[in-house]
């Protein structure tokens, strides 16, 4: 009997190991399609008009913000720079948001899959109780 039970614990734990294992490989499968999925955001740079700002978003989910009229860059938004940063499917659209204490705000950038190169942007400021949405076009 007791070598029976003995049998019975080691073919659960084995099969617990194999259930995370598929877990754990799932999951890391999912990471990768999500980053592929941010790599499919378009590159170039869009113009909030309201800021004179000029969004700038590059390979490997890089942005910079710069002036829309000199070209002076105003602020890099690296990964150190980047917290919470996550790229979603949501219904027909494309998201990345993220968190930048040094700007203390967050964003959000959408682009819906259609034809337009339109992208939203949304800021949140800790500092402000306004939500601040514009819709931007791409630069030409």
């Amino acid at each position: 009997m007791k070598k029976f039970l003995l049998a019975c614990l080691i073919t659960a734990v084995a099969a617990t190991g194999v259930f995370a294992q598929s877990l754990g490989d799932a999951l890391n499968e999912a990471d990768k399609q999500i980053a592929a999925a941010g790599e499919q955001f378009p590159k170039g740079t869009w113009v909030d008009k309201n800021y004179n700002a000029a969004w700038e978003f590059g390979i490997n989910n890089t942005l910079k913000l710069y002036d829309a009229t000199t070209g002076e860059l105003i602020y890099s938004f690296g990964k150190s720079q980047r917290k919470n940063f996550k790229v979603d499917i949501v219904g027909d659209s494309l998201v990345i948001s993220f968190r930048c204490d040094d700007t203390q705000r967050t964003y959000k950038f959408t682009k819906k899959a259609n034809l337009s190169t339109d992208i939203t942007m949304e800021i949140d400021a800790d500092f402000l109780t306004e939500h601040y949405t514009v819709n931007m076009k791409m630069r030409k």
